[in-house]
Parts: C-alpha cells; sequence; structure tokens
C-alpha cells in the first residue's frame, strides 16, 4: 500500500489486499454485466442469472440463477472500511475503477457521487 493511502486511511496490508481483491471480483461483475453475460430476472430483477454466447457470440443462452457477488462483496468492503470509520463508493461502469474508499467527514456536505474522483481513494 502507497505511503499517503497509509497516512490518511489506517488499513493493514491484510485489509487492503482484501479490498483489492473485492474490488477486482466487482470489476469482473460489472464487465459480465455490461457485456451481457450477466442478466437480471424476476418480478423486480432480484435474480441474476448468468448467460453464455451462442455460435453468433450473443449472449442468448440463458445459464443458471447465480449468486449475486456483487453484493456480497460490497458488503464484505463496507465491513472493513467501517472498522475504520471509512466508508465506500462503488462505480458501477466498468471503463473505471469501481470501489472507492472515503470518510464522510471530508465531504463536508458534498454528494460522493459528485466528487469521488478526487475526496475518495480508488482500491486499486
Amino acid at each position: 500500500m502507497p505511503t499517503a493511502t497509509a497516512t490518511r486511511y489506517p488499513f493493514t496490508a491484510v485489509e487492503w489486499a482484501s479490498l483489492k481483491r473485492l474490488a477486482k471480483t466487482i470489476h469482473r461483475w460489472n464487465e459480465d454485466e455490461c457485456n451481457g453475460a450477466i442478466q437480471w430476472h424476476g418480478d423486480n430483477e432480484e435474480t441474476p442469472k448468468r448467460y453464455f454466447q451462442d455460435r453468433c457470440g450473443c449472449f442468448t443462452v440463458v445459464g443458471p440463477t447465480i449468486q449475486d457477488k456483487e453484493k456480497q462483496s460490497l458488503e464484505s468492503a463496507r465491513k472493513i472500511a467501517a472498522k475504520h470509520g471509512l466508508s465506500i463508493y462503488h462505480q458501477a461502469d466498468p471503463r473505471g475503477c469501481s470501489l472507492y474508499v472515503y470518510s464522510v467527514h471530508d465531504l463536508k456536505g458534498r454528494k460522493i457521487d459528485e466528487c469521488y474522483s478526487v475526496m475518495a481513494r480508488a482500491v486499486i
């Protein structure tokens, strides 16, 4: 973990490694959703299903219902951050970093989704 992060956020090396692993899991999930490999079903779209490519390369073959790894990973990341009085921001666009750590106190009334790129630390 870089020195600036170590002084600003008091994570242990094990906690930071866990956050990085969780961020990768979330990022892969977001990529799969974006590309159509994971799609949501049900009345409230609460059931994620894995889709597989057909011979044309389209994700049309419905696979099994799968666990929501994004939700599980975000919960785990929030628990790690909460130990230190910090929060997690999830940015679901797979073109960038998916997980950020920040202090609500640092926001000074601003909304995190408006300033996460400068007020939060990317977990990479």
